[in-house]
């Protein structure tokens, strides 16, 4: 088997307002901003906020494929994700700023407990921000179950 190597691409670009870029992907662009510690506006969405929600919408969409795959009932799913790390090192101080941890709850609806496992099993493995986040710090990851809405 032939290995099937992907590339994906951003680039962004410094703007003239301080602590803030322009990222563009695939023809699109978001603003960026430098959180206060460092000196900026603080009104769009920071790096970190970025990289937290990379995971969670991976998690959705891992989820939803392997959900489909399986036939497992999912009607809905949440992943709220955390990070945890020592702002010093951000502002300056030496202090390795790196992140300590990461904090995962899936709130799915519609699964039973062993189909959860099933579709949290295939986010530890399929996804690729997960297992290349996993590498640099432990992930914790709480499943909560809800009920299907009566209709």
């Amino acid at each position: 088997m032939t290995s099937q190597l992907a590339r994906v691409a951003t680039t962004s670009r410094m703007t003239t307002f301080g602590g803030r870029a322009v990222a563009s992907m695939r023809g699109r662009h978001m603003v960026v901003d430098s959180p206060l510690p460092l000196g900026g506006p603080n009104e769009e969405v920071n790096p970190l906020e970025l990289l937290l929600a990379s995971l969670a919408t991976c998690a959705i969409f891992v989820c939803e494929t392997a959900a489909r795959e399986s036939d497992i009932p999912l009607s809905a799913v949440t992943a709220h994700v955390e990070g945890e790390f020592d702002v010093r090192g951000v502002c300056g101080e030496p202090v390795d700023p790196h992140i300590q941890a990461f904090y995962v709850t899936l709130t799915l609806q519609g699964p039973d407990d062993a189909q959860a496992g099933t579709l949290v099993e295939a986010f530890q493995t399929r996804c690729p921000i997960f297992t290349t986040l996993s590498r640099a710090a432990p992930i914790d990851i709480q499943v909560h179950l809800q009920e299907s809405a009566s209709i």
